[in-house]
């Protein structure tokens, strides 16, 4: 399939020996209420939602996951972008496709979330400090923490993308190439959305460059995928009943062309700048015309709250 490699970079020690991760004194100094921090309304989904009408929420709305709560609004478990790659041909959960339902496309989409979400949630409740959730996020390296009452009820929720904007604030004093990730696996605009998929989750990306002839082309997102499965274009591309009549596009036609991207050299306040006027999640790091990394809202996360 034409995939490159580059070589990883080490990662820096993010916990102290008792487990716990090595704070900058930035987060201390922030408020740490987490009813003020925690994103709300939020939009949630019932165990017995069909796939496609959550995939049409998240595409719309531009979410990445949705938890799942009872009809009172006790939080269940929650569902990410990285579970319908999962589902829909990345890992595991693609043999409820193969084998209940024999790889019919309608029946993959009508089927519940509850067969495919997250159910093992890492949460926090209202009477925890924003420390503490980030702790969580850190320790477990997840996008997002839900907030709950007492008594299991969603209340919010804060995802990597809030700590930036609340920790970011004159944001300097580091360059991008010592918190980006070097390693970088590309695909050829040939590939199939089966295969990008397959390398997505087994890698746990959520994102890859796309690269031909010319040099970077586009990049595959993990909500590029979302808003596909989540759209009536999805119907453009089905001969038959067939899943693989969906999987066998090619992500040239999936992917996003308009790549943003930055200098190895350039102050990582500039990266979240330039993520946050472009809301995207990552940005390309080029030098002289080449892919050398990509910095992520994880990276700037781990940048500017640990030591």
């Amino acid at each position: 399939m034409g995939f490159q490699f580059r070589a990883k970079r080490k990662e820096p020690r993010f916990l102290r020996s008792n487990g716990t991760p090595s704070f900058s004194s930035r987060v201390y100094e922030k408020p740490s209420e987490v009813s003020v921090i925690a994103r709300r309304p939020v939009v949630t989904a019932t165990p017995t939602t069909p796939v496609f009408e959550a995939l049409k929420t998240m595409a719309a709305r531009g979410f990445r996951r949705l938890p799942i709560t009872s009809p009172s609004g006790r939080l269940l478990g929650i569902i990410t972008a990285m579970d319908f790659m999962d589902f829909f041909g990345g890992g595991k959960k693609f043999d409820i496709i193969v084998n209940r339902h024999k790889g019919r496309l309608y029946a993959a989409l009508n089927e519940a979330l509850e067969q495919i979400m997250t159910r093992d949630v890492v949460k926090s409740y209202l009477n925890e400090t924003f420390v503490d959730v980030l702790a969580k996020m850190v320790k477990y390296n997840v996008g997002a923490i839900p907030i709950v009452t007492d008594d299991e009820k969603i209340f919010g929720i804060i995802t990597e993308k809030d700590v930036v904007d609340h920790l970011a604030e004159k944001m300097t004093g580091k360059r991008v190439e010592e918190v980006m990730s070097s390693e970088v696996i590309t695909i050829p605009p040939s590939t199939t959305l089966l295969e990008a998929l397959k390398v997505m989750v087994s890698n746990g990306f959520r994102r890859l460059p796309v690269k031909g002839d010319r040099g970077v082309e586009g990049i595959i997102v993990a909500m590029d995928v979302v808003r596909f499965l989540g759209s009536t274009r999805i119907f453009e591309f089905i001969k038959s009943d067939s899943i693989y009549d969906v999987l066998n596009v090619g992500v040239q036609d999936l992917m996003t062309k308009s790549v943003v991207s930055i200098s190895p050299e350039s102050d990582i306040g500039e990266a979240a700048d330039l993520m946050r006027k472009t809301n995207r999640g990552s940005l390309l790091v080029i030098e002289k015309g080449e892919l050398v990394g990509i910095i992520t809202e994880r990276d700037l996360l781990i940048a500017i709250a640990l030591e």
